[in-house]
């Protein structure tokens, strides 16, 4: 009807959809960049609905290409995205050749920084916003009771940002659902759906209230037919509206030919039909609708009832020993054209094996196959459910699939981790949580690492202890993965201070001196050391930062080796020794090539401490006498920080080269810029320690300019910003500045009273880098 409409849906998963992170989204992002020829050849697409998505193409990767980068291989495979574009442009336009260039320079593989979840968030919005300028689009995700936390918040960030977009989002749930929550609390839907409400009034349509008279006649005038009044009272008096009841009573008096079509292909009421015989319930409705299946095809769909509402015909065909041709033929032929008890969604290509997927009609048809098997069959079905998936996905030139992970594997991991789980197979389940938790983290969905690797530990921990030293070493061995993995995940949701860091990263070391792992151990003392530095813990940070340096010379790493100085360089900058910390930046600088090393220190650390030495030295130079050295240090920082584009070593340097050496150095202007460029950074990245800083110095700047009750609220503000993230480290700085500017007010004692806080906390933390600012304001005041 809308011939410049396009099109994209995305399904939740009842089973894996709430650990497999952007699922849906996922899904509409690939179809937006034509994965559509699977789907179609399956049936799950009209050839014009494929079409429109397949002209889509080039606009999607321009889009993506210059409003969302980091989407390539977090929401869609850069291999099967680049197959598609050349097959759609073999003459290699601008756009496809914009796309190359970036996937050539985009890093690649496990272990690369993750791009920040607001970052994504944005530029999934971004890249909408600019398909939708040229097509309006409509977007369909089904089964939202079933969403992953990750993309609840990104529905609610796309509801915020798409006003004025010709963009409609529909999304479908199933309110009971929602109602009975989830874990325990409450679902994370339901606060969506009432804030979306109150921004946007009466947007819920609910299809309960559809069981109707007007549904019952419309359902039934979608085909030819003759069917009286009568018929039609009955039929309503039968099913009261309920949609699934009535299409099923209805596809039911079909098959046992109660109806029958006329001469003129129209429906007719045939002579056998009796009201009296049919089932009373939706649950009987469909027991009847699985009897009549013939033995082979009852048997193929409950092993699909395992897999999950969405499952493999290869799978089945293995299960069942036969021919995946004639499965796919059972499937497509018999129970999707014939019973319509399930459809075609799509077939994809793993290397040179096939995978073609099906999706049940309706869950509840799943749902009774599965709960009318017991729990011995479920047991075995799930293991071999979880085999044949895993051999499936294998990489043909890896022996296991289970030791070495392949792309294909941890895609689905989550489901290779609930199979195994349900088959009271610990070791793989959790070898897939893992694997599930490091997916997740990569995609920035925090929460549902946590869960996967939380749920891993949990099971090691209630296996029974091995009896043979390998086996200990190994299960060791497991657990320090997890711990790692989860340090990291916690670290992305409350940052390097939070306990749940510290617990993660204290047992990952008691395991690594158990094992005698230098090269892992090294880095978690590392690890911890910082995290003792950002709650200004600043002695037992150093404590940890020379055991980290010592530990550095076993393992001969000389990355490691600068990577331990600047550590320490940052822990004595605090304590005021600036001659020593600068030796140790020294160390950093002298060994610091930025091409050689950037993205190694981004694997080891998430952060680029070549570039954040730097800085903290033109901090060090100021300090000790060097302003001129300073300042020039100080620019070379930040450009060189611009010119490496990663946001968290960008954060790093503005902090220090930009706005502790601006507040020392008393430039208003340098201070304004880099304060406020260190917040919308902050904001936009979802960075949130550098939040208070930036803000502070904002405050600093309109204290300076005149504007000192202005600038006393925005001091205040950082300094609570701070508190509220538990981020100790500079705060003795904070106070000075508010002395500062209360000074400037004409409020001496407050003046006084936060000079006095600050030099408590100097005692208290040793924090010595202002305290001869600190004594020298106090004379002053």
């Amino acid at each position: 009807a809308h011939p410049d409409l396009i099109v994209a849906s995305g399904n939740c998963n009842a089973y894996t959809g709430i650990g497999d992170p952007y699922l849906p989204f996922r899904e509409i992002l690939e179809l937006l960049t034509g994965d559509v020829k699977a789907r179609w050849a399956a049936g799950a697409m009209t050839r014009e609905h494929a079409r429109r998505l397949w002209n889509t193409l080039p606009r999607a990767a321009r889009a993506l290409v210059e409003a969302g980068p980091d989407l390539i291989d977090t929401f869609v495979p850069r291999a099967a995205l680049l197959e598609r574009a050349m097959t759609c442009a073999p003459g290699r336009p601008d756009w496809l050749t914009g796309l190359d260039a970036l996937v050539e320079r985009k890093p690649a593989g496990p272990g690369m920084p993750s791009p920040q979840q607001s970052d994504l968030f944005e530029q999934y919005t971004r890249v909408l916003q600019a398909l939708a300028y040229q097509e309006p689009l409509l977007l369909v995700l089904d089964d939202l009771q079933w969403a992953d936390l990750g993309s609840i918040s990104l529905l609610f960030h796309l509801g915020r940002q798409l006003a004025g977009s010709r963009i409609l989002v529909v999304g479908a749930y199933r309110a009971e659902e929602v109602a009975i929550g989830r874990d325990g609390e409450r679902h994370p839907l339901e606060p969506v759906v009432n804030e979306f409400q109150r921004d946007f009034g009466d947007i819920t349509a609910n299809l309960s209230q559809a069981q109707s008279r007007d549904f019952v006649e419309a359902f039934l005038d979608s085909e030819p037919n003759r069917l009286a009044t009568a018929f039609r009272d009955m039929l309503f008096r039968q099913t009261r509206g309920h949609p699934l009841f009535t299409i099923e009573l209805l596809r039911g008096l079909q098959e046992r030919e109660d109806l029958v079509k006329d001469q003129e292909d129209h429906w007719v009421e045939g002579p056998a039909l009796d009201w009296e015989k049919l089932p009373a319930r939706v649950e009987a409705v469909i027991a009847e609708r699985i009897g009549r299946l013939a033995g082979p095809l009852r048997a193929a769909l409950r092993v699909a009832s395992v897999e999950g509402e969405v499952f493999t015909a290869e799978v089945i065909a293995r299960l069942q020993g036969a021919d995946e041709r004639e499965m796919v033929g059972r499937l497509s032929r018999d129970l999707d054209r014939r019973h319509r008890l399930v459809r075609a969604q799509a077939i994809e290509r793993l290397g040179s094996r096939r995978v073609s997927r099906y999706r049940f009609r309706n869950y509840l048809f799943q749902k009774y196959l599965y709960d009318n098997l017991d729990q011995v069959e479920r047991t075995y079905l799930h293991e071999d459910v979880g085999n044949a998936l895993e051999e499936l996905y294998r990489d043909p030139a890896s022996e296991s699939a289970a030791t070495t992970p392949t792309a294909m594997v941890a895609a689905i991991a989550p489901q290779l981790a609930w199979h195994f789980q349900e088959a009271g197979i610990e070791d793989k389940a959790i070898h897939y949580l893992h694997r599930a938790g490091e997916r997740a983290v990569q995609l920035s969905a925090y929460q549902e690492a946590i869960a996967h690797l939380t749920r891993g530990l949990e099971l090691l921990t209630a296996m029974p202890d091995p009896c043979d030293a390998d086996g200990r070493l190994q299960r060791a061995e497991q657990e320090l993965e997890l711990q790692l993995a989860l340090g990291m995940a916690w670290q992305g949701i409350k940052g390097t201070q939070a306990p749940e860091v510290e617990k993660a990263y204290t047992r990952a070391r008691e395991l690594c001196q158990q094992m005698g792992k230098t090269t892992q151990l090294c880095l978690v003392v590392g690890a911890l050391s910082n995290m003792y530095y950002v709650r200004a813990q600043h002695h037992r940070a150093r404590e940890l930062a020379e055991e980290a340096l010592c530990l550095t010379q076993q393992s001969g790493d000389p990355l490691l080796a600068a990577l331990c100085h600047t550590y320490l360089g940052f822990i004595l900058f605090c304590l005021g020794e600036y001659t020593a910390a600068r030796a140790h930046f020294q160390e950093m600088i002298a060994f610091y090539e930025p091409d050689q090393h950037h993205r190694p220190l981004l694997l080891l650390r998430g952060s680029d401490h070549g570039v954040s030495a730097l800085a903290y030295d033109a901090c060090c130079l100021w300090c000790l006498g060097y302003p001129e050295q300073a300042a020039k240090r100080s620019q070379e920082a930040l450009t060189l920080a611009r010119e490496l584009s990663h946001p968290f070593s960008l954060a790093d340097v503005l902090c220090f080269a930009g706005c502790l050496l601006g507040e020392m150095r008393r430039d208003a202007q340098v201070l304004k810029d880099n304060a406020e460029e260190l917040v919308r950074l902050a904001n936009e990245k979802g960075m949130l320690f550098w939040l208070g800083m930036g803000i502070r110095c904002q405050g600093k700047v309109l204290a300076m300019r005149g504007q000192v009750q202005e600038g006393l609220a925005q001091i205040r503000q950082g300094i609570a910003t701070d508190h509220a993230r538990h981020v100790g480290i500079y705060l003795s700085g904070g106070f000075c500045t508010l002395a500062e500017a209360q000074a400037k007010a004409g409020h001496l004692e407050a003046g006084l009273v936060s000079l006095a806080e600050a030099l408590v906390l100097v005692e208290e933390t040793d924090e010595r880098y202002c305290e001869a600012e600190l004594y020298r304001l106090k004379g002053e005041l």
